[in-house]
């Protein structure tokens, strides 16, 4: 794959890609993801939604219209390891595909603030006590 990629559409779909096969087969995150996700029918909706997400939140394509919040909520057994491991995995995988740097910081910095949003409100929810 080329070096120093820039982030567009396709950045983004290798990214998305080559991420979710790694979780697929990590350890940690896999059987969460497997026990949600299924079959591979339902995995491909799944990459071309999560595509989407990532072409609206850092292109602003505005094609994703979906709620991610409640999907993870309703997930049993998290906990602050399984953000960690993925944002490693998703640092990773920006290598891999020869992010450049300024597209791996950005792409870092959106992830790590979802992650965060998301462990505040799965963890730290007074609503949810």
């Amino acid at each position: 794959m080329p070096r120093n990629r820039a982030i567009d559409a396709a950045l983004i779909s290798d990214l998305v890609d080559r991420f979710y096969g790694h979780i697929r087969l990590e350890p940690l995150l896999g059987p969460i993801f497997e026990a949600e996700i299924g079959d591979e029918a339902e995995w491909d909706a799944h990459l071309a939604k999560l595509k989407s997400f990532w072409r609206s939140v850092m292109l602003q394509e505005g094609s994703y219209t979906g709620r991610p919040m409640p999907a993870h909520m309703k997930l049993k057994g998290l906990t602050p390891e399984h953000f960690q491991r993925w944002l490693g995995l998703f640092r990773q995988t920006l290598g891999e595909i020869g992010a450049g740097d300024a597209a791996t910081e950005a792409l870092m910095d959106r992830a790590m603030r979802i992650a965060q949003s998301f462990q505040l409100n799965i963890f730290y929810n007074p609503a949810r006590s």
